[in-house]
Order: C-alpha cells, then sequence, then structure tokens
C-alpha cells in the first residue's frame, strides 16, 4: 500500500455566491492531500502535504485563513505531528498554490492491522472582489472541507506481544558493504590527505628560500628586528662618546651606518648580510650582529639607504599611520642632517642638532620592536 496518495481529494461545503459567481465559474479554491506512504508500522515518521490553489486576479482574490494550518496550530489526532515546512507560494495564470508538509507518526497500539482515518480538515476563506476604480467588496466566511485521509497501520510484533519493538534497519550484507565503503572512504582520504601535506612543502620550500635570501644571493642570517636593536644600541653608544669627544668623522660615520639600517628596516628596504670571516674582523663600514641561542649567529650588516629612499617609500605607501608618516618623515631628516655634517665640503657640525637627530632616529628604532 506503499505510496497511495489523495490526490483530487476535495469538496466544497458551501459555494461561493455573489460577485465572484457572476464573474467566474472556476472553483474558488480547491485543496488535496497526499501521502508519502499509504501503510506505515507503528512509529513510523512519514510526510503528509496539504496542496491548495486558490483564484487570484485583478478583480477577484480568495484568501484562506492560512493561521490554522501552521504546524503549531493544526490537529491530526490520533496521528502526532513531528514538525513541518511551509514553502513559497507558487503563482500560475489565476492561480496561487500554496503548501503544507506535515511530518506525523501514530503510536498507538490499538490502530495496529487498521485503517486510520487522517481527520477532515476544514478551511476558511473569503471572496475579495473588485466592484469599482477604488472600491472591493469582501465576501462572507465560507468553509473548504477536505476529506478524511485512510492510512493503514501495520504491526511489527506478533498478536500475543506486549511491546512494539524497532525493525531491523538492514541485513549483514549491508551492514558489510558500507563497512567495506567507509574503509574505502578512510584510505582514500588518508592518501589525498598525504598528497596535500607533500603539495604544502613543495609550495612553502620556494617561499622560505625566497624569505632567506636577499636579491644578490646572500642569506638573510639575522632578522631584520635584531638589526635595528643593535644600530640602536649602537646609536646610543656613539653619542655618549660625541657628548664626551665631540662629534668627529668616524662618529658621524658610524652614526649614519647605524641609522642607515635603522631606515632599511622602517621601509623594509634590502640589507647586505654576510657571515663573520674565520678572522673575526668586522669590515669597514659593516656592523657586527649576533643572533640566536644555543647556536649563536654572527653576521655583519650595512645598508646604502638614502632620505630620497625614505622620502619615496613614504609617498608611494598612502596605507601608513600618522604615527607611522611622521616617524619616517623624522628618519628621512636625520638621515639628511647626518649625511649633509659627514660629506659637505664645508660641514655644519651642530652638537645639538646632531644629537637631536640621532635621538629621532633610536626612537624610530624602538617604536619598531
Amino acid at each position: 500500500m506503499k505510496g497511495v496518495l489523495g490526490l483530487g481529494s476535495w469538496v466544497v461545503l458551501m459555494l461561493p455566491v455573489g460577485v465572484f459567481a457572476q464573474q467566474t465559474s472556476v472553483e474558488p479554491i480547491r485543496c488535496w492531500r497526499q501521502s508519502t506512504a499509504g501503510a506505515v508500522t507503528i512509529g513510523e515518521a512519514f510526510t503528509v502535504t496539504l496542496t491548495c490553489a486558490v483564484v487570484e486576479t485583478a478583480d477577484t482574490q480568495v484568501v484562506p485563513d492560512q493561521s490554522r494550518l501552521d504546524v503549531a496550530s493544526i490537529q491530526m489526532a490520533p496521528f502526532e505531528i513531528l514538525g513541518g515546512t511551509h514553502p513559497e507560494d507558487v503563482r500560475r495564470g489565476s492561480r496561487r498554490f500554496f503548501q503544507y508538509d506535515y511530518q506525523v507518526r501514530i503510536i498507538s497500539r490499538d490502530a495496529i492491522g487498521q485503517d486510520v482515518n487522517m481527520p477532515p480538515l476544514m478551511i476558511s476563506y473569503r471572496i475579495h472582489s473588485q466592484v469599482g476604480a477604488n472600491a472591493r467588496l469582501e465576501g462572507r466566511d465560507l468553509t473548504y472541507l477536505v476529506p478524511a485521509l485512510p492510512i493503514r497501520v501495520l504491526s511489527l510484533v506478533p498478536a500475543d506481544a506486549s511491546d512494539i519493538r524497532d525493525g531491523a534497519e538492514a541485513g549483514f550484507g549491508a551492514v558489510q558493504a558500507l563497512r567495506t565503503r567507509s574503509r574505502t572512504f578512510r584510505a582514500v582520504a588518508y592518501a589525498l590527505g598525504a598528497l596535500a601535506v607533500v603539495m604544502a612543502i613543495l609550495a612553502l620550500v620556494p617561499i622560505a628560500r625566497r624569505a632567506r635570501t636577499r636579491g644578490d644571493g646572500e642569506r638573510a642570517l639575522v632578522p631584520a628586528r635584531v638589526v635595528a636593536d643593535r644600530a640602536a644600541v649602537v646609536l646610543s653608544e656613539t653619542q655618549g662618546r660625541a657628548a664626551r669627544d665631540g662629534w668627529n668623522d668616524d662618529l658621524l660615520s658610524s652614526a649614519l651606518s647605524a641609522s642607515r639600517l635603522i631606515a632599511a628596516t622602517a621601509i623594509g628596504h634590502e640589507i647586505s648580510q654576510k657571515p663573520l670571516g674565520p678572522d673575526g674582523a668586522v669590515p669597514e663600514g659593516r656592523l657586527l650582529v649576533e643572533h640566536g641561542f644555543p647556536r649563536r649567529i654572527k653576521a655583519t650588516v650595512s645598508c646604502a639607504v638614502t632620505p630620497d629612499a625614505v622620502a619615496r617609500a613614504l609617498a608611494g605607501n598612502h596605507s601608513f599611520s600618522l604615527t607611522r608618516a611622521q616617524q619616517l618623515e623624522s628618519l628621512r631628516a636625520a638621515l639628511a642632517t647626518l649625511t649633509a655634517a659627514l660629506y659637505r665640503q664645508s660641514p655644519g657640525r651642530d652638537a645639538t642638532i646632531l644629537d637631536e637627530s640621532v635621538r629621532q632616529v633610536i626612537g624610530a628604532a624602538r617604536g619598531q620592536s
């Protein structure tokens, strides 16, 4: 009896009269119910669908009372409503179709072996008619009856049993087939996971190599942050010696080299890094930086960044915050001051200006940490 449907089950109790009867000869509303199962077992959930078609034209509207059709309002005793849905309405020509799906079941032992009727359904509606340019006539309350829907209830237990038990979901063969299928899927998943790991490694290796390699083929031995911190320490030491002995060419050269390193890390400029030679000698113009534990890495660094490079970075990147932009402008001005003090034919070496420039560079380095 599976699949027996109640299509076309509709009865009109009160026929529409008046204006609608004069305008159209079709039924104002038609409803039918259908079930996904004509025979069910005790406790088995199945779906009952209520579909209605109402007339909707420019002159006539049939307005059913759908509030009583909602899952929370409708009653279908002795069937128990488990839930339901209300799909969107569909319009075809002069008809509007609406539908409700109800998930139901029956658990009464007295229903076993019998045809149990799903109770008739009363649907109230009114007919609204257009009688003038701006006048609409609202008809009286009418009622449409959806007849009972019979459902056969089967038993899962012998006649002399004292309880109701669930039916078997599947046999051993089906269970074994599902297990074999799950093992196959698991093996495929492991293989795909391993392949994904290999592909990720192959993709990350070039990225790691690029991150650890500079444009001239030198390896990035020390992080830029460590370089900036070391340069700030050298600047502080240089400023202390200048306060004691005055600014000379050696101190200015040391301050300018350290300032260039800090400016390079601030704008992401390339820094030359080379491992410290076996003799431990630091080449002129380069700064010794140590990093790492327990394996200590020693490298010499240098950079030829200029004030113009800082200015171009500042002008080319508009995403800098106001504070960041001010730091970069201070770095540019400090580099310009130190460069002029060291390389002009008649350098101006105002100790106050030089000290302030060094302080600005040190502040920028600390702001990066």
